[in-house]
């Protein structure tokens, strides 16, 4: 028959295969074998309890992060951690109020997406009998 615990779950350990600083596959193995991917796989780094996905991007020291817009891996010497696009923060408090006040807002963030010119909705031009001339509508 089945021993008492044949029905608990044996430790794992999940590896990842990187090439130009990009996961390209995912492994399972056991905890006590190697990594799955072989000698000759090229970099592999052990990735268990990351939640790591095809595509995220590792550093050089094995961390993994979310690739979040970047087109390309991330430069050597740079940790994953603080590698994300820029994100600017409205100030809080008394400060935020009196910015807030004197009209002055935070600047957006040229590298997003949204603030892209190639996003930018096309510009309406008025015809000559004064009609919204717009030939992408």
């Amino acid at each position: 028959m089945f021993a008492v615990d044949s029905n608990r779950p044996r430790p794992t350990r999940l590896w990842a295969q990187v090439k130009a600083g990009v996961i390209v596959a995912i492994k399972c193995a056991l905890v006590r074998q190697p990594q799955p991917f072989g000698p000759d796989a090229g970099r592999v780094v052990e990735v268990t309890g990351t939640d790591a996905q095809v595509g995220y991007l590792v550093d050089h020291m094995g961390n993994v992060t979310p690739r979040e817009n970047r087109t390309g891996p991330i430069p050597d010497g740079r940790p994953a951690y603080i590698e994300g696009p820029p994100v600017p923060a409205i100030a809080s408090g008394p400060l935020g109020r009196a910015l807030a006040s004197a009209g002055v807002m935070p600047t957006k963030d040229p590298d997003h997406p949204a603030n892209w010119s190639k996003n930018a909705a096309p510009e309406q031009k008025e015809a000559a009998d004064g009609t919204a001339d717009n030939p992408a509508a």
